[in-house]
């Protein structure tokens, strides 16, 4: 059971109330997992988890080409070899689809441009999407069986991650690396036809993996992907163990040795499971614009701003930036020694954005690359604003410019929010722009329909295999 200090009463309850949450919730997972069907789902959900899809692929195929890190990775499974289960993308090499699995994630997350949940903390894209399809390569599953246990791996890993944060990353953990493999193992123990039982197995054998600090922050490395690539790993080993009758601990989450015990220090129960088979946690997943920690969005958009009004880095004198004390602990990086820490940087970004007018990954690859924005980097002042809280995404930004004059933006919330979201435009327009990078338009193109018209695919595997590039992935001239 849930220690007493650890429940964060966000209104008042009895014990009675607190007891019945918790009681069996791994288990209610794992029934409500193993019980969604596809004509559950109303349509918005579908499309969503369609869009989700994409551009989870559409990041896989760019960072083929551009992700140092997952391209070592890459070399590594190549060589370690295996059954020839599951396809890497872009690359087409079958290996095991554990192996699969944990490098098409850090390619999910090796480009910053993965989906992301606001007050939970978590790119759980970047690991349930490669999960699922190395897992569907695995099992034969459908189109439809895919969607269904997207949406369900969704609600299993957003809730918990609502529930534990910002506490859990108080204490130093990366949400995407500890709780997505939680969402990943049901999704995948629900495509590989696990009953409830099997599927709670499969949960409480990920909880036992949970993994992923954030000393990367510390000391810029490759090592940031990899926290959602061993995610992706574990919740498909997980499942492949429960499915062949190995057992796990039923009562993983809320039990006294469980995770929630572990992980945190207090547990918001209302986040849990209300309205569980009812409201969709997929529906509160936003994209992203920028290739950058989601927490220089904000920064980044009002600069993007400041360029279209005609302010550009060459006529700017000084720069401060307004953001939320977490928000500045995750994304201040001055000085940026390589490709990712430049991605993970508000300076470097707020910097690119007035020098280039834009932040994509084409952007970012060749912004990387001009002194100039790194100079402009150094020049930008980070300050936290109490009234945005511990972790708000608000942003405010003041430039000076050469000549006196002064400008000031504010934002509430960052583009690709579902408050502020992109439309159906931007994200296809995303999605051509990182594939591209890659592949030509034309299979581009068939990528994206495939995707967008997976509820009508026998074999949900023809995602994964249309990636491939035949000479091996290479940048393409922009």
């Amino acid at each position: 059971m849930l220690l007493p200090e650890r429940i964060a009463r966000m209104s008042p309850t009895s014990e009675a109330s607190e007891t019945n949450v918790l009681n069996g919730l791994t288990m209610r997972y794992a029934t409500h997992v193993a019980a969604l069907s596809f004509e559950d789902m109303p349509e918005a959900v579908v499309e969503k988890a369609k869009l989700i899809l994409r551009d989870g692929v559409g990041n896989e195929i760019a960072a083929s080409a551009i992700s140092e890190p997952a391209n070592r990775m890459v070399s590594l499974v190549e060589e370690w070899g295996g059954a020839p289960q599951s396809t890497i993308v872009g690359h087409g090499s079958r290996v095991p689809a554990p192996h699969a699995a944990l490098v098409n994630a850090m390619m999910g997350h090796g480009v910053e441009l993965d989906d992301a949940h606001g007050s939970g903390l978590i790119k759980a894209g970047s690991v349930l999407v490669p999960s699922g399809f190395a897992v569907a390569e695995l099992s034969g599953a459908t189109g439809r069986d895919m969607l269904t246990s997207l949406v369900a791996g969704y609600d299993v890993a957003i809730r918990v991650a609502k529930a534990i944060n910002p506490g859990h990353r108080q204490r130093g953990y990366h949400t995407s690396g500890t709780v997505s493999g939680i969402g990943a193992a049901a999704m995948c123990a629900k495509l590989l036809g696990c009953n409830p039982e099997q599927i709670a197995s499969a949960i409480g054998l990920a909880c036992m993996q949970s993994a992923g600090i954030q000393s990367y922050l510390d000391d810029p490395c490759m090592a940031k992907p990899f926290s959602p690539g061993k995610a992706a790993f574990n919740g498909v080993i997980a499942a492949i163990m429960a499915s062949r009758g190995f057992t796990g601990p039923k009562k993983a989450l809320e039990s006294r040795e469980g995770f929630f015990n572990a992980f945190t220090d207090n547990v918001r129960l209302s986040d849990l499971d209300a309205d569980l088979g009812r409201h969709f946690s997929i529906m509160e997943v936003g994209f992203k614009p920028h290739s950058a920690c989601r927490y220089a969005h904000g920064p980044i958009d009002l600069a993007q701003q400041a360029y279209r009004e005609g302010v550009q880095l060459g006529r700017v004198r000084s720069i401060s930036v307004g953001m939320s004390e977490l928000a500045i602990r995750q994304a201040s990086k001055p000085v940026c020694p390589n490709l990712n820490a430049a991605m993970g940087s508000t300076q470097f970004g707020v910097a690119l954005a007035l020098e280039a007018g834009s932040n994509g990954l084409r952007e970012y690859w060749d912004g990387y690359k001009n002194p100039t924005v790194h100079e402009g980097a150094k020049m930008i002042e980070l300050r936290p604003e109490a009234a945005f809280g511990l972790g708000g995404r608000q942003a405010k930004i003041e430039i000076v410019l050469n000549d006196g004059r002064a400008v000031a933006y504010s934002s509430v919330e960052p583009k690709g929010e579902p408050s502020n979201p992109l439309s159906a435009g931007d994200l296809e327009a995303k999605f051509f722009a990182m594939a591209t990078m890659v592949v030509d338009a034309a299979q581009a193109r068939r990528v994206s329909d495939l995707v967008m018209t997976l509820e009508s695919q026998p074999k949900a595997a023809v995602i994964p295999k249309a990636t491939t590039v035949a000479d091996g992935p290479s940048l393409r001239a922009a």
